[in-house]
């Protein structure tokens, strides 16, 4: 499918389903931007925020590879359920390992430039995946990274026009205060994971 295919898909792919999916969106984005030591008060009648603290995202980690077993589930139409995004937990070392080294690289190729940090991230995007696919369990921390950089060679920019075309739709939410975003996050995300698992897929099949 092409991007557009793929964005009409999943706008019929979510119909009842959203509230599943957000749900489920909501608690992984909340556990992976956790952040312990932030003060919230009123000063001069303005809200600020006071971050002293650590983030705890990191640690947590390992939803986001439930996460993308979950939605890999849920497109391909085979049975998912809210555990799925703790039942890596298990595998927190590995997890936390691979997140840390592909962080770390991410930002030494930003201090370079912000564009070459951008790329990095993007080759990375296959990450999670790979963590959840049972038939890559042996592969090695560095490997890991190794090999989304190998899946998305020739379809990072695929993937940033990708990311692009959903801009409208976050700045159409804001005339509606944010409430179109209950639609449009479980589509964004069913899109993007269609859209990734096909990269995976194409892959797998070229490479046997």
């Amino acid at each position: 499918m092409n991007r557009a295919e793929i964005k009409n898909w999943a706008k019929s792919k979510i119909k009842g389903h959203i509230i599943e999916l957000l749900v489920a969106i909501i608690v992984v984005n909340v556990l992976s931007t956790l952040t312990i030591g932030e003060k919230v008060d009123f000063v001069d009648g303005k809200l600020t925020v006071t971050s002293y603290g650590i983030s705890l995202g990191i640690f947590f980690y390992f939803v986001t590879v439930g996460f993308a077993y979950y939605m890999t589930q849920f497109i391909k139409d085979k049975k998912h359920e809210f555990m799925d995004l703790f039942s890596y937990a298990k595998d927190f070392v590995r997890i936390f390992v691979v997140n840390i080294l592909q962080t770390i690289f991410v930002f030494l190729w930003c201090l370079l430039l912000i564009i070459p940090g951008i790329i990095k991230s993007i080759a990375y995007a296959l990450v999670p995946l790979i963590l959840s696919d049972a038939k890559y369990k042996d592969l090695g921390y560095m490997e890991t990274l190794r090999k989304s950089e190998d899946m998305m060679r020739g379809h990072k920019m695929d993937l940033f026009v990708f990311e692009l075309s959903f801009i409208g739709w976050h700045i159409l939410a804001v005339f509606t205060l944010f409430l179109l975003e209950i639609w449009i996050l479980p589509y964004y995300y069913t899109a993007k994971y269609k859209f990734l698992n096909d990269i995976k897929d194409e892959y797998e099949k070229t490479n046997k």
